[in-house]
């Protein structure tokens, strides 16, 4: 999938033709964990180069989540929202609560019928290719749209001792111990 470059005077532009040529202001709500609130000061010096002020809160996990339903939840009642997000086993988490228009997480209050269609059909695949051709119409969209940018992934290690082998750990913080010898 193509990515886009930085093209500061198409973003100048765009903002020209949704009638905002002057810039705005907005909140950015953030999440005190990890690196979230140094990345959200970098979303922040960013906008600055188009004429976005973005006020910066960052608040503890407690009041961020808050029940963590709409309505009593800043992470989703925001105008804008970073959080980090943990691994999953499937990419389907990643598609569907965050995205699909009754989503759990759905913090962008994307509701889109065509997404919702094509997760759908990507969740019900039974065979790689079918999920290849779905995932690939919902990254096109997703790229077209942008409701939600996903920055990085962490990487994640997990260290064993000498002579220990066939430890398996997953990014989610399981251990699989079916298979360790010690030599």
């Amino acid at each position: 999938m193509p990515q886009r470059n930085v093209n500061l005077d198409q973003a100048k532009s765009l903002l020209s033709q949704a009638g905002q040529s002057g810039g705005f202001s907005t909140e950015l709500v953030a999440i005190q964990s990890q690196e979230v609130p140094q990345y959200a000061q970098i979303v922040v010096e960013a906008a600055k180069q188009i004429g976005v002020n973005i006020k910066l809160s960052v608040e503890d996990g407690t009041t961020y989540y808050g029940d963590a339903v709409y309505g009593k939840s800043p992470w989703l009642d925001s105008i804008m929202s970073l959080v980090d997000y943990g691994h999953r086993g499937v990419p389907n988490v990643f598609l569907s609560a965050p995205l699909m228009s009754d989503g759990t997480w759905n913090a962008a209050h994307f509701k889109n019928p065509q997404y919702d269609g094509l997760v759908k059909q990507y969740i019900a695949a039974v065979d790689l290719q079918s999920q290849r051709s779905y995932a690939k119409q919902i990254q096109t969209l997703l790229l077209d749209e942008t409701p939600i940018i996903f920055a990085y992934f962490y990487n994640y290690l997990s260290a064993t001792r000498a002579g220990l082998s066939g430890l398996r750990a997953t990014a989610m913080g399981q251990t699989w111990t079916d298979q360790v010898s010690v030599a």
